[in-house]
């Protein structure tokens, strides 16, 4: 029989899961930038704390992004990167941001071809406006790309973090579940993430030194779109079993 303290408790947690929702939708279209940056398309990203936003100008080829992430710790870093050979780690085209040896944030390049150690050079695609910025807790690089004529808007991101820099080269990140499916594709033109193709094999041992950035092979299932600011049609897992569980006290 349904009483007035199971409806009352029924909505409580209703309106809970509501207000999750809610929530996470709305953290990747609140955000703003610093010198009036804006972008075209914003999505947050499903691993890692993390969020993309992004204008693509399909005619000039010419990207320009911004990802917001938490570093694993304040001295740490953050990664965001294109592989165009669509692997995990391997291949990546990375921009790392993290704290220089003045105490500046700024913004490296790496061409990612081992899971070893790494070291700063220039990448596959043009690059300007590279920089870096930390409050709060949050790492955002920025960066402009000039992508290769004919690639396809449709390309494999990888992100990561880590939580050490030594002598100015970010060290190697954990190799947990939430770093190993850092890795999707995502459509530059329209403004969605896409399924993604199976990844590469994760390392067989974790390398002892140096470090791994973005994104050591990912295994895991295919992507689908992360809740955020395009994600607005549906309510989260969490919040459903939340009002499945108050739709059960109704009846208890």
């Amino acid at each position: 029989m349904v009483t007035g303290a199971h409806l009352n408790l029924a909505l409580l947690f209703v309106f809970i899961a509501v207000s999750a929702s809610v929530s996470a939708a709305s953290r990747c279209s609140s955000t703003t930038f610093s010198a009036d940056r804006t972008f075209a398309h914003c999505r947050d990203l499903p691993h890692l704390d993390s969020s993309l936003h992004w204008t693509y100008d399909s005619a000039a080829r010419n990207l320009s992004i911004a990802f917001v992430a938490t570093p694993a710790s304040p001295e740490g870093w953050v990664a965001w990167a294109i592989n165009p050979s669509g692997g995990g780690m391997r291949g990546s085209q990375a921009l790392i941001g993290f704290h220089q040896a003045n105490g500046s944030m700024g913004v490296k390049t790496y061409n990612i071809t081992e899971y070893g150690p790494i070291a700063e050079g220039r990448i596959a695609f043009q690059t300007a406006d590279l920089a870096a910025e930390f409050s709060g807790g949050t790492m955002r690089i920025f960066g402009k790309l000039v992508l290769p004529q004919g690639m396809s808007p449709t390309v494999k991101q990888v992100w990561q973090v880590g939580a050490t820099v030594a002598n100015g080269v970010p060290q190697r990140h954990e190799f947990d579940r939430e770093n190993l499916e850092a890795v999707g594709l995502v459509d530059l033109s329209r403004g969605v993430f896409a399924q993604s193709p199976p990844p590469d094999p994760a390392p067989s041992t974790p390398a002892s030194s140096g470090t791994s950035p973005p994104g050591a092979a990912a295994g895991g299932s295919p992507r689908t779109p992360a809740s955020g600011c395009k994600n607005l049609n549906g309510i989260s897992k969490p919040a459903t079993l939340i009002i499945l569980l108050a739709f059960g006290f109704l009846f208890i």
